[in-house]
C-alpha cells in the first residue's frame, strides 16, 4: 500500500469516526441541544399548530445565528423537527475534520499530520456545551480559509465568490464570521514583504466585510442591553478557558488528552523539516489566541466568546507546524493523531451512550403530559458550581416543546437574536431559560428547599398545567397545592393540576 493511500485511508477513518458520539447517542449530550430542537420545531410547525401559536410568535430575520435552524426547519416536515435537528448537528464535527484537513493541504501542499494531532479539537467544548450554530460556522470559516489560503483571488468572480462565502458564514453566526476574517488576516500578514503590498492584500479581501450591512440592519432594531460586555475574573477565567478546550466528559481523561496533544505538537514540532511552522497559520493562531484573551466571557448576549475562539486558536497553532522531514516519521505522527482521535471519539461516545439511555427513561414521563399544556421544569443541579462533565439535563424540560406542542421555561429568550418569542409578555419576563435552576446550598451540596418551594408556589401561581421536577426524590419534594403526581422516574416527578 502506498503512502498516498495510507493517507486516504486515514482521512476516511477519521471523518467516519467524528460521526459517531451523536450516531450511537440513545439521546445526543449536547446541553443546549433540547432548546435549539424547540426552537426548531415551532419555526417548522407554528403556522398550521394552533398548540404551538397559542404560545409562541415567529418574527423571521435575517441574523447571525441561524447555522443549524435554517437546514433543520427546511427538513422537519420530512423528518420531524427531532430527527432534523440531529441530522444536521451529526455533520458538525465531520465537517470540522474536513476543515482541519483542507486547511492543513492549502498552507503545506498535502495533508500533514499535525492535521491528525489537531483532531480532538473537532470536538471542543463548545462543541460539546451544544453551540451548534457556531459550530457549524467555524467549520465552514475553516473550509472558507482553506480556498483563501490557496487561491490568489484576483478575479472579479472570485471576489464576489468570497463575498457570498463570507455572507454564509456570518450568517451561520457571527463569531465565526470573526475567526474567518482574523484566518484572512494571518493569511495576508504572513505574505506581507513591503509596504507596496498592504493595497493588493486589501483589494484581495475586502469582501469579507459584506456581511457588515445585515449587521448594521440587525443591530439597528435592537432593544435593551444586548449590546453589553462583560468579563468574569479574567486572569482565572482564560487559564480555565485554554485548559478546557476538551472539556466534557471525564476531567482527568480531557485533560491527560490535551496534555497528550501538546506533546505530539511538540514531538511534531522537533520532527519539522524547513522553517517548521507555516509562518500564515502561525499568525493566525497567535492573532486567536490574542482574541480570545481580549474577548469577554458575554458579547450581544451571548455567553462563552472566548472558551468558543481558544479550540480553534490551539487547533490553528497545530496546523501551523510543518510536515516531518522523514516520511517514516510523519507516518508515525499520523497514526499517534489517529489515536488521540480515537480516544476523543470513544470517551464522548461511551458518556452519551451511558447517559442517553439515562435521558431517554427520563423523557417518559412527557407522556402524562396533556398536548398544548403550560409546563414548568425545575432542575435540582446536583453539586455547587459547574461540574467538569456537560450533560443537558438542565434544558431537557424543552424537549416538551417538540413532544407535546407545549409551553415550557427553558427557552432561549436573547435580545433580538432569536426569530421564535413568547407571546405572552409576562411569561417571557419570569418564565424563560435560567427559571428553570435551582442551585444548591454550599459547602454540603443539598438542594436549596426554601428555593424549590418558592418556584414550585410560582408556578403553581401562574397556573402551569404541569410541573417537572428533575434532581430530587419524589418523597422530598414539598407539597404544591392542587397539584398530584403522574408520573415518577428515578429522581424525576412530574406534577399535574387536579
Amino acid at each position: 500500500m502506498t503512502a498516498t493511500m495510507r493517507k486516504c485511508g486515514l482521512m476516511a477513518a477519521a471523518f467516519i469516526l467524528a460521526f459517531a458520539p451523536v450516531l450511537l447517542a440513545p439521546v445526543p449530550g449536547f446541553v443546549d441541544m433540547p432548546s435549539h430542537m424547540a426552537r426548531h420545531h415551532v419555526l417548522a410547525n407554528i403556522g398550521h399548530d394552533a398548540l404551538l401559536s397559542h404560545w409562541f410568535v415567529v418574527h423571521w430575520q435575517w441574523i447571525a445565528n441561524l447555522g443549524v435552524d435554517l437546514p433543520s426547519v427546511l427538513l422537519t416536515p420530512a423528518l420531524g423537527s427531532e430527527r432534523a435537528t440531529v441530522l444536521v448537528s451529526v455533520l458538525l464535527a465531520p465537517l470540522m475534520v474536513v476543515g482541519m484537513f483542507a486547511l492543513s493541504r492549502a498552507v503545506h501542499g498535502r495533508v500533514s499530520a499535525t492535521a491528525y494531532i489537531a483532531l480532538p479539537f473537532a470536538m471542543h467544548q463548545a462543541w460539546m456545551w451544544g453551540f451548534l450554530n457556531y459550530c457549524l460556522g467555524a467549520a465552514l470559516a475553516l473550509l472558507v480559509a482553506a480556498w483563501i489560503y490557496a487561491k490568489p483571488r484576483n478575479a472579479w468572480g472570485e471576489q464576489v465568490m468570497l463575498g457570498l462565502f463570507a455572507l454564509a458564514v456570518w450568517t451561520a453566526h457571527m463569531a465565526s464570521w470573526v475567526i474567518l476574517l482574523i484566518l484572512a488576516a494571518g493569511n495576508e500578514l504572513g505574505g506581507l514583504r513591503s509596504a507596496r503590498d498592504v493595497w493588493p492584500a486589501v483589494r484581495r479581501n475586502w469582501t469579507l466585510l459584506f456581511p457588515l450591512a445585515p449587521l448594521l440592519l440587525w443591530r439597528s432594531r435592537a432593544t435593551g442591553p444586548g449590546a453589553g460586555f462583560s468579563y468574569v475574573d479574567f486572569l482565572n477565567t482564560k487559564l480555565v478557558v485554554f485548559a478546557s478546550v476538551l472539556r466534557g466528559t471525564d476531567k482527568w481523561i480531557d485533560l491527560a488528552l490535551l496534555g497528550a496533544v501538546f506533546a505530539a505538537s511538540v514531538l511534531a514540532f522537533a520532527w519539522a523539516g524547513g522553517r517548521r511552522c507555516e509562518p500564515r497559520l502561525l499568525i493566525s493562531g497567535a492573532l486567536l489566541t490574542l482574541a480570545t484573551l481580549a474577548a469577554p466571557t458575554t458579547i450581544l448576549n451571548a455567553w462563552g466568546t472566548d472558551l468558543r475562539t481558544a479550540p480553534l486558536a490551539l487547533a490553528v497553532l497545530v496546523l501551523a507546524i510543518g510536515p516531518a522531514r522523514r516520511p517514516d516519521r510523519e507516518h508515525r505522527l499520523c497514526l499517534i493523531g489517529m489515536v488521540l482521535f480515537l480516544v476523543r471519539v470513544g470517551t464522548v461516545a461511551r458518556a452519551w451512550i451511558s447517559h442517553g439511555h439515562v435521558l431517554e427513561e427520563r423523557l417518559t414521563v412527557l407522556d402524562a403530559v396533556p398536548r398544548g399544556a403550560k409546563v414548568g421544569y425545575v432542575w435540582i443541579a446536583p453539586q455547587c458550581g459547574f461540574p467538569w462533565r456537560l450533560v443537558p439535563d438542565e434544558k431537557l424540560g424543552s424537549y416538551a416543546v417538540v413532544r407535546r406542542d407545549a409551553f415550557v421555561n427553558t427557552l432561549f429568550i436573547v435580545d433580538n437574536a432569536v426569530l421564535m418569542k413568547i407571546r405572552d409578555p409576562g411569561l417571557a419576563a419570569r418564565w424563560h431559560d435560567g427559571s428553570q435552576d435551582v442551585r444548591p446550598t454550599c459547602p454540603n451540596h443539598q438542594a436549596d428547599r426554601a428555593l424549590l418551594t418558592q418556584k414550585l408556589l410560582a408556578m403553581r401561581g401562574d397556573h402551569f398545567d404541569a410541573i417537572w421536577v428533575s434532581g430530587a426524590a419524589p418523597a422530598a419534594l414539598p407539597v404544591v397545592p392542587g397539584y398530584r403526581v403522574a408520573r415518577t422516574v428515578g429522581d424525576d416527578t412530574l406534577l399535574t393540576a387536579r
